[in-house]
């Protein structure tokens, strides 16, 4: 478990960046941001299990330690969705703790098969139990930080 984002950075150095885009099969995410950000890349990295799900890639804002937990998806955003919960209670359980109000997830999918009022629900659901904000964006998804 660790303390502060500058020390999970340091002791997984392989897995993070300082980059403010992710990028994969098309699909791409990307804060417009003259702050720093560190990308961490957590599917296969950072979380090396298969066993469990988690999503793509996370973002340190340095500035106020915010965390965006990223997941670049073909088409089902319940299962991106999903994996973004996922991350967070194994971040919650092993990782680091990151107060509610510092977590946002991001979705990019190739499309978003989901009603207006579906995609408003998992937004909604999402605000109530696990961070303050999701994004679900079809294809490239531009985020400025407020």
């Amino acid at each position: 478990m660790h303390n502060s984002f500058d020390e999970l950075i340091k002791a997984n150095q392989g897995c993070c960046t300082k980059s403010k885009v992710a990028s994969e099969n098309g699909k791409r995410f990307e804060i417009v941001s003259n702050e720093d950000f560190t990308r961490i890349r957590i599917d296969n990295c950072l979380i090396a299990s298969q066993q469990v799900q988690k999503c793509d890639f996370g973002f340190v804002r340095h500035s106020n330690n915010e965390f965006y937990f990223v997941e670049l998806k073909g088409k089902d955003v319940k299962i991106a969705l999903d994996q973004i919960i996922s991350a967070i209670s194994i971040f919650e359980s092993t990782i680091i703790k990151i107060p509610k109000n510092n977590r946002l997830g991001f979705i990019v999918s190739s499309r978003n098969p989901l009603s207006g009022t579906e995609t408003n629900n998992l937004k909604q659901a999402f605000a109530k139990k696990y961070g303050r904000l999701l994004e679900i964006k079809s294809v490239q998804c531009k985020y400025i930080p407020k």
